[in-house]
């Protein structure tokens, strides 16, 4: 009996109603091959995934290549799809002119073995790609090595020399430290003799560098100046540290006061360079000293130059400065080195 177009409807309908049907019918009419092609490609898609996951942190060309690939499977499943959607539509029209349902299937197998042909064929170029790339990998982790080994023998080279520089350093701020105890050694020396040359000078001429302050200006022998000072001690006016401490005063000069006639003395420290200790010292021995004389005793400060600050503390202690010949009172000492004004070559005014 011959299987006409309406027994193949019916076949149809039978197949629509029943999906247990179609899928009993898939399995008799499929290879044991395409039975297994989407276990297989799923287990592809699979281990494609899975070496993607552990290569796409060294290169990313190898992420666009799979994108690619699996852009193009994507793209052949969708092209399978439409096929699928042809041989339907073909196999419609074909019921219409032919009654034979040997032929539909048969139409239905050719382009099932032309799908998994063309998917066998792309299967072998994404193993012969993944070969290509396990190569380059391997390239990649020798020229790793080569660079490690480079950068070890230039690290070595790096220790050594700044090991060398670290030594030449230590040479060089070794000698500089030599150089600037050396330095201010001879500092300290010229500082002395600097000033024992300008403490010569005032004791040799007093009433000419401070005629300006007192008439008939004198230096007081230390032999008197001692004796004052252990009379003090013996009298209980004195301790014995501070009659130590008065009697290192570089000079104590006596002499009237320039518009009265009463006794005036000056307590002199001298120094190249004033600091903020001659100033202290000049204060506190002229206290001493005007304990002890009971008279009037102005600190003076015999200095080529005074730092700032001992400008401004000797403006407010109260303390004279004698600069080369000009006396600057304490309201007149400039406040920085190259500021003197015109006072100082003005007679001072003494009280």
């Amino acid at each position: 009996m011959a299987f006409s177009v309406s027994d193949f409807q019916d076949l149809l309908e039978l197949l629509r109603a029943n999906p247990d049907w179609r899928q009993k019918l898939w399995e008799l009419l499929a290879s044991e091959e395409l039975l297994r092609l989407p276990a297989e490609t799923r287990a592809l898609r699979e281990e494609t995934n899975q070496q993607w996951r552990q290569l796409r942190e060294l290169i990313a060309q190898l992420a666009e290549a799979q994108r690619r690939h699996y852009e193009e499977f994507a793209a052949h499943r969708q092209e399978t799809d439409r096929r699928f959607a042809e041989l339907a539509e073909a196999q419609r029209r074909t019921e219409e002119r032919v009654g034979r349902l040997e032929e539909a299937v048969a139409a239905l197998a050719e382009a099932q073995r032309r799908h998994y042909e063309e998917f066998a064929a792309h299967r072998q170029e994404f193993l012969a790609y993944r070969a290509e790339t396990d190569r380059r990998f391997a390239e990649l982790a020798e020229a790793q090595r080569r660079h490690y080994e480079e950068f070890a023998a230039h690290r070595q080279e790096f220790l050594a020399y700044r090991a060398e520089t670290d030594r030449r350093f230590a040479e060089l701020a070794e000698a500089l430290r030599r150089l600037s105890i050396r330095v201010e050694d001879h500092a300290r020396d010229l500082g002395k003799l600097k000033r024992l040359h300008t403490e010569f000078r005032f004791r040799q001429r007093p009433g000419d560098f401070f005629r300006r302050l007192l008439r008939r200006a004198a230096v007081v022998p230390d032999e008197r100046k001692s004796a004052i000072l252990d009379d003090a001690v013996a009298a209980g006016r004195l301790r014995e540290e501070e009659a130590e401490d008065a009697a290192l005063l570089d000079l104590l000069v006596e002499g009237l006061h320039r518009r009265e006639d009463r006794r005036i003395y000056l307590a002199v420290e001298i120094s190249w360079l004033g600091s903020t200790e001659d100033v202290a010292r000049a204060v506190r021995r002229a206290s001493l000293f005007a304990q002890v004389l009971g008279a009037e005793v102005w600190p003076v400060v015999a200095a080529e130059d005074l730092t700032e600050t001992a400008r401004a503390i000797a403006r407010r202690a109260g303390v004279w400065w004698v600069q080369d010949g000009k006396i600057f009172a304490p309201n007149e000492i400039p406040e920085r080195s190259g500021s003197e004004s015109s006072a100082a070559a003005r007679e001072p005014d003494v009280h």
